[in-house]
């Protein structure tokens, strides 16, 4: 299910600036590259709402994609959503091709402590991992700037991708309103 929803954003390209960063060489791989950093404008987290059909249920999410600045390529998408067995938030994080898969991911908002994730499975658009959102971990992200995204590049090499938190609180309280 999560896949078909990071497939669904792909095809959606909802688009926001990102910047790749590690330690690479000039012409490497798209995971392996520094990507061009652009000026973030307005809100990166977009809300989106579904209806499978009369009388279902509206189904929406909050998600921000990551594109590299020069190919349009996606690097990144993180999609906040309601799991459907005890309507708790999630958080998918749709990792790019090129990645050393048993290192897994991690996250840390701001300067915060790293939490490593386990990438749980991978298809032709990339890895994926998703991490349960806890009241305790909502309240840092609502309360950070920044949550930089860890993996290591197939070379082992490690790789963070920063993604700016300006407007999760908002799409995240317009997704809790949605119930």
């Amino acid at each position: 299910m999560w896949a078909s929803a990071a497939a669904v954003l792909v095809v959606l390209g909802i688009a926001a600036p990102a910047t790749l960063a590690e330690e690479a060489k000039p012409n490497a791989k798209p995971a392996d590259a520094k990507a061009a950093e652009a000026k973030p404008e307005g809100n990166p987290w977009v809300v989106n709402c579904a209806s499978g059909g009369s009388g279902m249920d509206l189904e929406c999410q909050a998600s921000q994609n990551l594109t590299e600045s020069k190919t349009g390529q996606r690097v990144l998408t993180l999609t906040v959503r309601r799991q459907a067995d005890n309507g708790s938030l999630a958080m998918l994080l749709a990792l790019p091709h090129g990645l050393f898969l048993p290192a897994g991911a991690s996250y840390q908002i701001d300067s915060g402590n790293k939490v490593a994730v386990a990438i749980q499975t991978s298809d032709q658009n990339g890895a994926y991992a998703a991490v349960p959102l806890t009241p305790e971990l909502l309240t840092g992200l609502k309360s950070g700037t920044s949550l930089n995204i860890g993996m290591e590049s197939v070379t082992r090499k490690p790789v963070t991708i920063p993604v700016s938190l300006k407007g999760f609180t908002a799409a995240v309280d317009k997704l809790q309103a949605t119930k």
